[in-house]
């Protein structure tokens, strides 16, 4: 399905509408919008409401647990990073495996994977400033139980989100008395 829409009494966005990926699946929404490489994009002299730099929704470990059997969701989490494991870590040239012991909460400890283009992105924040001991937004990881425990892996579409000024890590902190 193609439309349009008005950006300016000039312009408009050619765009496709597509059905979301029903197999890992980045929003709600049923649909998504593809930008043609046509589209050309003006900005708009008027007052328009701001549009929030990032939605986050974090799953809770019991969340994650039922979403393991799921293969149509990549859920978000917030966690303390407690271990880091890898060969090379201030190497970001380097895209080998790296295990990262994510605590969810106060009791709850899981396995984070990160491959290839991930492990190498990680790398290069690891290596800017120490990331151990900090609290992180991480986005569309995928849930599985191996051996009756919660493991988490990365995708191609997992971003990290270290900012303290981000309300979902200011509550993880506040709950779990962590300072930042």
């Amino acid at each position: 399905m193609e439309g349009r829409v008005p950006i300016s009494t000039s312009d408009t966005i050619y765009f496709n509408l597509l059905l979301n990926n029903q197999r890992y699946r980045l929003t709600d929404q049923p649909y998504i919008i593809n930008i043609k490489e046509t589209t050309t994009i003006t900005l708009i002299q008027e007052n328009i409401p701001p549009i929030p730099s990032y939605i986050f929704r974090p799953q809770r470990y019991t969340q994650l647990i039922r979403l393991a059997s799921e293969t149509n969701f990549l859920p978000d989490v917030v966690g303390r990073i407690c271990l880091i494991q890898g060969s090379d870590l201030y190497n970001h040239y380097t895209d080998s495996k790296i295990i990262i012991g994510l605590r969810l909460d106060r009791s709850k400890l899981v396995r984070l994977t990160l491959w290839d283009k991930e492990a190498s992105n990680f790398r290069e924040l690891h290596r800017i400033s120490t990331r151990k001991n900090h609290v992180v937004i991480i986005t569309s990881i995928i849930p599985r139980i191996h051996e009756g425990k919660l493991s988490l892996t990365a995708t191609p579409g997992t971003r990290f989100y270290f900012n303290n000024e981000i309300d979902i890590i200011q509550r993880f902190q506040k709950t779990n008395k962590l300072l930042s």
